[in-house]
């Protein structure tokens, strides 16, 4: 367990998930340093807010006096790293960031809160926490996203409440066992890692069984969707498990009626009385309807829950408005996967609007997922007038899998399959120039991706902003 005056050096710490678990370790007592390959990144800000010292570049120099070293898993994957090799040789114990958030959550007087799924587990984990503060729990909320109103990816709370955004890519979310567990949705991702769905499912049945019982619940509880197909073979899958199970959604055992969606957010009606959230899309309002039953269930006020859903704002780079001016509005988007694609864009029309002209501007991440993925991507595109293809984000790809298809490839099975008028265009710099180039008065952009797609957003506001007055 993570002790107060540990000292704990995090290589890799400007990651979001790093940079992240630094602040909570500090939080709880720890003495934190880190370093990175480069920086300073969107989350770095936070540990010099809180005091915690980062370098840039990799020395064994860094590890005098350490006790443990926290990493990326990432990392022993990669090239040789001194710095790793120098604490193996040394024999300091050496664990990932994923191992030391999960003995945070599980310190005495803990209730750890996971949420998961293949997509929509950054903005309901958000959410969640947002909720819970407003609800005057004071929770520890860790998210795998930029949220605003903290100004970092955490949440330091001093309640009981301990949530985590649970990500399933390599099985990092079994170094979490919550006592509390929402599962969004499950679909194959991550063709680097899982061999197939059912590795997927394997997966996620491993961490719901592994969930932890807590001495201030009557039980471990799941709030699972009940739309989603992959979802519901989880829940049949877990017959005999003996925590209780609430299904969410349509055909589940809460759901939202009366929704209506319209260009200033999402209205809804859900335990008998009426909600409103800014977030746009279906999609949101499962999300919504996940995270309220989990308030509810905690002994929230549902009108103080409803004042938290009506400020929430979002995550970063979830459906992010980055510039809104009467010739143009650009939103930037984490969303890297067909289903989220589809969502994104189904969400930016309620934004927008049928009658403006709407950009899709992606950059595939990873070479492997597109792959495997192609003919989704190929229908994801839909509710978009224009996309704009930009180079693929390679990320973990090995040069077999870059052999695979290409960004051109990707394009033409856009435009040959739903008719929507789409080029590829090459990096991000050049796209931006590409795209700036051609929007007209009145267009709306949306741009999407996991990798470096958020310099597209940015740099189209910069070309876009007005001129500041003489």
């Amino acid at each position: 367990m993570v002790e107060r005056g540990e000292r704990i050096h995090v290589i890799g710490i400007a990651g979001s998930g790093a940079a992240g678990t630094a602040v909570l370790l500090q939080h709880a007592g720890a003495r934190v340093d880190g370093c990175d390959v480069e920086g300073p990144s969107p989350y770095t800000p936070p540990l010099d807010v809180h005091g915690i010292r980062w370098q840039i570049g990799h020395d064994p120099a860094h590890l005098g006096g350490i006790d443990r070293v926290a990493i990326s898993p990432a990392l022993r994957a990669a090239s040789p790293n001194a710095e790793l090799a120098a604490a193996d040789a040394r024999r300091i114990p050496v664990t990932t960031w994923q191992a030391l958030l999960g003995e945070l959550m599980a310190a005495s007087g803990r209730i750890g809160i996971g949420v998961t799924g293949t997509h929509g587990k950054s903005t309901t984990t958000a959410l969640l926490g947002h909720l819970l503060v407003s609800a005057g729990l004071d929770p520890t909320v860790e998210v795998g996203a930029f949220v605003g109103a903290w100004g970092a990816s955490v949440r330091p709370g001093d309640g009981a409440l301990f949530v985590v955004e649970a990500d399933e890519f390599g099985d990092n979310f079994l170094n979490y066992r919550p006592a509390i567990s929402i599962v969004t949705n499950l679909e194959m991702d991550h063709p680097d890692y899982f061999a197939d769905v059912a590795a997927v499912t394997d997966s996620f049945e491993r961490f719901v069984r592994g969930m932890r019982s807590n001495p201030a619940l009557e039980a471990r509880l799941l709030v699972i969707g009940a739309q989603d197909p992959g979802a519901a073979e989880l829940a049949d899958r877990l017959g005999d498990w003996d925590g209780r199970m609430i299904r969410y959604g349509p055909g589940g055992d809460v759901a939202a009626t009366e929704v209506i969606r319209d260009r200033d957010g999402t209205r809804f009606r859900l335990f008998d009385r009426a909600w409103e959230t800014s977030l746009a899309g279906e999609h949101n309002v499962l999300n919504a309807t996940a995270a309220l039953i989990v308030g509810k269930e905690l002994g929230a006020d549902l009108e103080v829950l409803g004042e938290g859903l009506r400020t929430f704002r979002g995550a970063g780079r979830r459906m992010e408005l980055i510039v809104d001016t009467p010739r143009v509005t650009i939103y930037d988007s984490y969303d890297h996967h067909p289903t989220e694609v589809r969502a994104a864009l189904s969400a930016a029309r309620q934004k927008v609007g049928s009658p403006r002209r709407l950009w899709a501007v992606f950059e595939p991440h990873m070479y492997s997922r597109t792959a495997l993925l192609m003919d989704a991507f190929a229908t994801a595109f839909g509710d978009a007038d224009e996309v704009v293809i930009a180079d693929i984000f390679a990320s973990r790809d090995t040069p077999a899998a870059m052999a695979a298809t290409s960004a051109e490839a990707l394009a033409d099975a856009i435009e040959r399959t739903s008719g929507v008028p789409t080029i590829a265009t090459g990096d991000v710099d050049a796209t931006t120039e590409y795209v700036a180039d051609h929007l007209a008065d009145g267009d709306a952009v949306v741009v999407l991706g996991a990798g470096k797609s958020y310099r597209i957003a940015r740099g189209l506001a910069e070309r876009l902003a007005p001129e500041p007055p003489a």
